[in-house]
């Protein structure tokens, strides 16, 4: 029994302890989230750094429509002023100084000075960096050049109306300080997209650049540069390798009404049936694995159902003609020989009116 009171007692003030730690680390955290917003609201400057921002994106290495990303080759330039970084031209030989990164930063802390730092908010995964260099002219302009490759988040990607669709990209750059001590505009003469971008699969256009603010990793609002723009799929392939195969699919299955025979319509009808399910095979790959139905999956969904029905409605002509029914088998016909094509007709309207035009799939 004492043996049991003793455990009882040592559980108690183990579970008392960490109740106390736990307790101290939370007000721990919260002191220090405190007294770093202090340390930045005490030290805000009069002014924040104006640093203007481009980026000019020359690769477009791949979509990935299943993970909503995309990767780009981009370039990116950052211009800003600071007095503290000027020097004599004329005692220094020539009237710009260039650095490495780590080179410059530690000129930074050695001098005290701010300087933009910033975060891609959108990437995933690593940034791959292929060239960096910072130029410091006599005047105290500075220029900071980074070429670099990575895979960009695309969350907002939305295929409902695939493969007739259009998506919205974005490159948005964080400022890691807060808005009062830096605060970017966006260089309009050095943005937009390369005129070789290397995406066989899409036309990008209309690209825009914008400076928005936002709450940053410091939890203060802080300037966020974005570099969008809008791309297409071009439509040839579609055309070629599925919308005309489809089509053809579904003029061989309406051609079996013009037989008389009910026994060839069944065997025209299960081959065609057979070469869908083979055409369905043959174009699964190329087909985003999405979590909804697309456009086009409505379309295939269509006409799988109706070239399968197409041998179900000759095998019940086929039945009737044997139970002696045949003369209502052929009334019946005539008048399925054009509800096929008129049926298939109204139900594709109905997909393009509810993918396409239906308010919310715009």
């Amino acid at each position: 029994m004492r043996n049991n009171r003793s455990t009882l007692f040592h559980l108690i003030h183990l579970f008392g302890v960490l109740v106390v730690m736990v307790g101290w680390t939370v007000t721990a955290l919260a002191q220090t989230e405190h007294r770093l917003a202090s340390a930045l609201h005490a030290a805000t400057p009069e002014k924040p750094l104006e640093v203007a921002v481009g980026v000019r994106v020359d690769q477009i290495t791949d979509v990935n429509q299943k993970s909503e990303n995309f990767g780009v080759v981009a370039n990116l330039r950052l211009e800003w002023t600071d007095p503290i970084l000027a020097f004599d031209a004329h005692e220094f030989g020539r009237d710009f100084k260039t650095y490495t990164v780590p080179a410059f930063t530690r000129f930074v802390d050695e001098h005290g000075l701010l300087t933009p730092a910033f975060v891609i908010h959108n990437q995933q995964g690593r940034r791959f960096s292929e060239e960096q260099s910072i130029t410091v002219f006599a005047d105290g302009h500075a220029v900071y050049l980074e070429r670099f490759s990575t895979i960009l988040q695309a969350p907002d990607f939305d295929f409902v109306q695939y493969p007739s669709d259009s998506q919205q990209f974005f490159v948005h750059i964080d400022s890691t300080w807060p808005i009062g001590y830096v605060r970017f505009q966006a260089m309009q003469e050095y943005n937009g997209l390369g005129e070789r971008l290397g995406e066989e699969a899409w036309i990008f256009e209309e690209n825009w650049a914008k400076v928005s603010e936002v709450d940053g990793i410091t939890g203060n609002p802080s300037s966020r540069f974005t570099l969008g723009f809008i791309g297409q799929r071009h439509l040839d392939y579609y055309v070629l390798r599925i919308y005309i195969p489809l089509t053809i699919i579904i003029l061989v299955s309406w051609a079996t009404f013009f037989l008389r025979d009910f026994s060839k319509r069944i065997d025209i009808g299960s081959g065609n049936l057979l070469v869908f399910v083979a055409f369905n095979f043959t174009i699964s790959d190329n087909l985003p694995q999405l979590g909804y139905v697309t456009f086009l999956d409505a379309i295939l969904v269509i006409a799988f159902v109706l070239t399968g029905l197409v041998v179900v409605i000759n095998v019940m002509f086929r039945r009737m003609e044997f139970s002696g029914r045949e003369t209502l088998a052929r009334q019946i016909d005539q008048y399925t020989i054009w509800l096929y094509p008129v049926g298939f007709a109204l139900l594709v309207l109905l997909c393009w009116y509810l993918y396409q035009w239906l308010p919310g799939n715009q």
